[in-house]
């Protein structure tokens, strides 16, 4: 039970694969390769749930609210005539930062009018990017601690 729910953590927006894998290296015994896998593949498959959300939620909430309106007219006027791109959206996802991970890096394609699969690619690419610098960040911080503290 307990490694389902870390894995779980990787669906937490802003938690996400990037610190669930370093928090169940620890608390769990699950193999890397397996962990790695597993937390990847769940925080890659919100990206078209939280596509269709905003799908379903945005166009009442804009009615709604005329603030949520303009925030999306904002958007949409500063990234229609720019060379946004493809790197800048991986670079922004990767960067293992609160507030960059595939939620956000969704909501910004969203808000922006990217091309939804060049924007599935570039954040899953960059979900792996970000997962994969924590991890070996994570181990090297366990080694040189095993190195200092032997048992």
């Amino acid at each position: 039970m307990k490694e389902i729910l870390v894995i779980l953590t990787s669906l937490i927006p802003s938690f996400e694969a990037r610190y669930a894998i370093p928090v169940a290296l620890e608390l769990t015994n699950i193999n890397l390769a397996t962990l790695f896998t597993i937390c990847v593949a769940l925080n890659i498959g919100v990206i078209p749930i939280v596509f269709l959300g905003l799908d379903w939620l945005a166009p009442p909430f804009r009615r709604k609210f005329k603030w949520v309106d303009s925030i999306f007219r904002w958007f949409w006027r500063r990234g229609r005539n720019r060379k946004w791109g493809f790197l800048s959206l991986v670079a922004f996802v990767a960067t293992p930062i609160p507030g960059t991970g595939a939620y956000t890096g969704v909501l910004m394609a969203y808000l922006l009018g990217f091309d939804r699969k060049l924007s599935t690619i570039a954040i899953a690419t960059g979900v792996i990017i970000s997962a994969t610098l924590t991890t070996l960040a994570t181990l090297g911080m366990i080694s040189l601690v095993k190195s200092f503290c032997p048992h």
